[in-house]
């Protein structure tokens, strides 16, 4: 059921309960009301009854008559044996109540029975009160009441709909933008107007709108990244290939084929050289394949202090003028692969990053442990942040993009910090070592 729908009911009944409530209470008035203006109307005939004894008392029928148009109180003369001798006449109201309501009424109080002296054939004179046209009157003004009362409810319920629709409105703006983030489409905005709990919902949707704006644009430049680097992988191994393992099976081909040669031309003494040239070529191939399957998977292949080592002496051997420093103070054999595999991604990005772009002259790497969490550190002391993050796509803020989607799918935290005097960076990562722990991403420049 609809949020209005379900409101509008809710006050409806409220407003139904209270309407029965103000209807009991009105019927309970005019029953009171109408006893009250009853025996009033029977006091006052039997005052005048006695006041007209006093006066004329031989003149009964006179006395009846005076009752005629009396709106509440009939007389009645009667004889010693009760039997009717004149009566008045009561006004009829020209319209009365339902008999419904009539029936709601209380009863009309008892008859007065005023006994009178001998005086010829009368006995008694009797007064009966009739509420007919008491009730009558009680029915207009309670009808009048609950009139205004129902026109109240009816008018609160209208109100009630059409502000509660009104105070809706952008909720059903924010149901509409959901479900567009759910079809993936984050450009969508909710505007920010109505009540000021809907507006902050509408920019905290905004805001989150946004973010996730962000990160679809983030990883479709992630996704271009990494198909270049797949790409570049790819192109590399090729050339490896071509270039080393291609020659030297040429170089055994023609081996092969000279050895089939000097045993057909009868030279076996011949023979023994070329096949140690075989197995020297075959021998230089599998030391360039195993380079390169320790380069595709170094932790594997050596585990990840040595992996580590083998990278920076890669990097001291084409960058000599650097001082590297290397601390690894964690046992390897407490860290599942996933982590360490992670972890020297993140040594071999943040230092690649660092000597290409960052110009340093001293790059110290750490790894440690911390509280159940392991800490990778790559520091530099080279040009700064500027380095590092003024081009929005270069190939350093594809790489930090890189570093933390790694860091992401560890459930640990990132944190960027420049190095006083705006010199150099330092880059550090946080990785839970069990579990998984929710923490933020953050990108800071200190």
């Amino acid at each position: 059921m609809p949020l209005r729908v379900r409101l509008i009911v809710w006050v409806g009944s409220v407003l139904l309960v209270s309407l029965g409530c103000g209807s009991a209470l009105v019927v309970w008035h005019a029953g009171k009301s109408v006893q009250t203006e009853l025996r009033a109307a029977l006091d006052v005939g039997t005052h005048g009854i006695q006041n007209g004894l006093a006066d004329r008392p031989g003149d009964l029928r006179r006395l009846v008559a005076t009752f005629d148009g009396n709106r509440h109180v009939r007389a009645l003369l009667l004889d010693d044996q009760d039997r009717l001798v004149a009566a008045s006449s009561l006004t009829v109201p020209t319209r009365k109540a339902p008999g419904w309501f009539r029936r709601l009424i209380a009863d009309a109080p008892a008859g007065v029975r005023v006994t009178l002296p001998q005086a010829g054939d009368a006995a008694a004179i009797v007064l009966q009160a009739d509420p007919t046209s008491e009730i009558s009157e009680v029915w207009g003004e309670s009808r009048d009441a609950l009139a205004v009362l129902a026109g109240f409810a009816l008018l609160t319920m209208l109100v009630i709909y059409a502000g509660v629709g009104r105070a809706l409105r952008p909720l059903e703006s924010l149901s509409v933008a959901f479900s567009q983030i759910g079809k993936g489409n984050y450009l969508g905005r909710v505007p920010q107007h109505g009540p000021p709990e809907l507006m902050r919902l509408a920019d905290s949707f905004n805001r989150m709108a946004s973010g996730l704006a962000a990160a679809a644009a983030q990883n479709r430049r992630l996704n271009e990244r990494l198909r270049t680097l797949q790409a570049e992988e790819r192109a590399e191994l090729a050339r490896d290939l071509h270039d080393e393992v291609g020659p030297m099976l040429f170089a055994v081909d023609m081996t092969a084929a000279a050895i089939e040669r000097l045993a057909g031309n009868g030279r076996a003494a011949e023979i023994p050289a070329h096949v140690q040239s075989i197995h020297d070529a075959v021998g230089r191939m599998q030391r360039h394949v195993r380079a390169i399957l320790e380069r595709l998977r170094p932790l594997q292949a050596v585990g990840l202090e040595a992996a580590v080592h083998r990278l920076v002496s890669f990097w001291r051997g084409r960058r000599p003028e650097i001082d590297f420093v290397v601390g690894i103070t964690v046992h390897e054999e407490w860290l599942h692969d996933d982590l360490k595999e992670t972890a020297y991604r993140l040594i071999q990005e943040g230092l690649s990053n660092a000597i290409r772009h960052g110009d340093p002259t001293r790059v110290e790497l750490v790894i440690a442990s911390d509280d159940d969490a392991l800490i990778v550190e790559v520091t530099d002391d080279g040009q700064g942040m500027p380095a590092y993050g003024t081009d929005e796509d270069g190939p350093a803020r594809l790489g930090l993009m890189g570093m933390r989607e790694r860091v992401m799918a560890m459930s640990g935290s990132l944190s960027i910090r420049q190095g006083s005097g705006r010199k150099g960076i330092s880059l550090v990562a946080r990785l839970p070592c069990a579990g998984s722990v929710d923490a933020p991403i953050q990108d800071a420049a200190e």
